[in-house]
Formats: structure tokens, sequence, C-alpha cells
């Protein structure tokens, strides 16, 4: 899990989640390539990326106390990235309507989660959007959830 906006504000946090599942993805060429070559096996990842309020601390016992997000919206990145397959990065809606000017997604389908009694509209990535690719690199206006 990697957290975007915390513990500190940071701009366009959506789209900067996105680049870099879309980054990883990227790396991931070569290292499946080498991995194939060497071991003849096959490694892949799936990415789920979603946005929304969460709770965000040092969370656990005197014992063990790790920084993390909990609550539903964290749950629903989960959800999300289980149902992935091997390469792919599916966004939620919160986090297409951040970022459809930055990137190609597909038209998207509404998808049942466990725990959801309403179904959550997820869009698959694609690439990079044609004419923004520099605006990939610039900041947009403030944000605030993660």
């Amino acid at each position: 899990m990697i957290l975007f906006n915390a513990p500190l504000d940071v701009e366009d946090h959506e789209r900067l989640a996105v680049k870099t599942a879309f980054e990883i993805q990227q790396g991931m060429n070569e290292i499946r390539r080498t991995i194939r070559e060497k071991y003849g096996c096959e490694v892949n990842v799936g990415i789920g990326v979603h946005t929304g309020t969460v709770v965000v601390g040092n969370i656990g016992s005197y014992l063990r106390v790790d920084y993390t997000a909990i609550g539903d919206n964290v749950n629903i990145a989960a959800r999300i990235e289980s149902q992935t397959k091997p390469g792919q990065i599916m966004v939620s809606d919160a986090v297409y309507a951040k970022t459809a000017a930055y990137f190609r997604f597909d038209e998207g389908e509404d998808r049942m989660f466990k725990g959801k009694s309403l179904p959550i509209r997820v869009y698959e990535l694609l690439g990079v959007a044609g004419e923004p690719a520099a605006a990939i690199a610039a900041p947009k206006a403030d944000q605030t959830a993660i």
C-alpha cells in the first residue's frame, strides 16, 4: 500500500498516485523479462487506486506500532486491486474524475465489491493522455483526501 496526501497535504495526489502506478507497471516490463529468462516463470502485479478520507497515523499496541491508514476507503482500494488482472491498473470513479484529463481510461464498468450494497464504477488505465504528458509532471489545483 502506498499512501499519498499523508502525513502532509500533497497537491494533486490522485494524479500522482495514477502516475506512480503507471510507472510501476512500466518498470515491471524489464523485471518480467529478466525473471522469465532466468527462472522461466511469470511475475505480474495488479494495482488498484482509490481516493477518500481515511484514518492515518501510528496504529497498533506498545509491542508493535505501524504508520498506516485504515477505513472503508482503504478497503475499497484493496478490493479494486483484488479484482485486477496481471499487469492491470484499475481506478475508482473518484480517481477517474480527478485524473481523466491526464490519462487514457476504458469506458469503465460497475462492479460489486464485498461489503458494499451498491456497485462501484471502475476504469482500467490504458496509458498517458496524448496531450497532457507534460502535465503529468506539473501539479494541478489543490486536493485534500487521499
